[in-house]
């Protein structure tokens, strides 16, 4: 393919929610960061989330879509699960390697005041609980691994996450900053890991430059976009961009996987909603959708030979 074409193509996906992948110091390092605004907006609207729980849901989608980029296999997926004792109660979130996420969170409409530092509570609002990871991967049973929340500040606990259960120094940074009119006006993250092999030195040199980030939203309110972060954070290591790749909420439930979930009723349940000429409804979790299968439709999956 001609090099202006991949340049526009290229432009086109840095124009919206995107991410981008890289390494640094001789592949010692490898890093990721996003930018997502419009898929952090989209979960707000359709589960009407409060500040906090776009807030809470939204840096979890964010860690999700770059853990799923990370991956060297297509097909696997991601799931997060946080469950907690605060009111927020629990968020789930799954992603898979394009670039695609969805998330709902148990209660979205939980509101609670201002921490100490004048910011939205997150910790407050999930409490003390368990961050669950589960890779599911084709022709193989999921892996799953579990730590304690440390924070319940999301960053922090992934942070613990990697260290505790995939043994690698990892620092995390997701942020969410609210408008006032409830809209999402900054969403980005980050994930900055050490490979197997890494030099001490680079311990000290990552920690340095990591104490100029106050928060990932700053940078993104000063302009930053992916590319300008992780050049930012690793500095002085020679930084090589890989891969640049949109990034999106999405969510795969249609009126085939909905007729499927109203088949496990069972033969007897379905002919009586007939009979009584009632209406299936599937409620999607991830989307908030609902799809209706009418009398007539439930008669056509009840005979799908006629």
């Amino acid at each position: 393919m001609p090099a202006d074409v991949i340049d526009l193509a290229d432009a086109r996906i840095r124009r919206g929610d995107h991410m981008v992948r890289g390494t640094a110091a001789d592949g010692m390092v490898r890093a990721i960061a996003v930018t997502a605004r419009q898929t952090v907006q989209t979960a707000h609207e359709n589960h009407g989330t409060s500040p906090l729980v776009s807030a809470a849901l939204g840096r979890l989608m964010m860690a999700g879509l770059m853990m799923g980029a990370l991956f060297k296999n297509p097909d696997e997926l991601i799931t997060l699960e946080v469950r907690g004792d605060g009111p927020i109660g629990g968020l789930t979130v799954t992603a898979n390697n394009h670039g695609q996420v969805k998330g709902f969170a148990n209660d979205p409409h939980v509101w609670l005041p201002l921490n100490g530092r004048g910011k939205l509570d997150v910790g407050g609002g999930l409490g003390r609980g368990t961050l669950t990871v589960v890779r599911d991967m084709p022709s193989s049973m999921p892996y799953s691994s579990q730590t304690e929340l440390v924070t319940g500040e999301i960053g922090d606990d992934l942070a613990a996450h990697f260290s505790l259960s995939d043994q690698v120094p990892t620092s995390v940074g997701v942020g969410v900053l609210v408008d006032t009119d409830t809209s999402i006006r900054q969403a980005g993250g980050f994930i900055v890991q050490l490979m197997p092999g890494y030099e001490p030195f680079l311990v000290d040199e990552l920690e340095r430059n990591l104490q100029g980030v106050s928060s990932v939203t700053n940078l993104l309110e000063e302009g930053m976009t992916p590319t300008a972060i992780l050049e930012h954070i690793l500095r002085g290591l020679d930084y090589q961009e890989l891969e640049v790749m949109p990034a999106e909420f999405h969510c795969g439930c249609n009126e085939e996987r909905a007729s499927r979930a109203v088949l496990a009723l069972g033969e007897d349940e379905l002919r009586d909603m007939v009979e009584k000429g009632e209406t299936a409804e599937v409620y999607c979790h991830f989307c908030g959708r609902r799809h209706h299968l009418s009398p007539d439709e439930l008669t056509a999956l009840l005979n799908p030979d006629a």
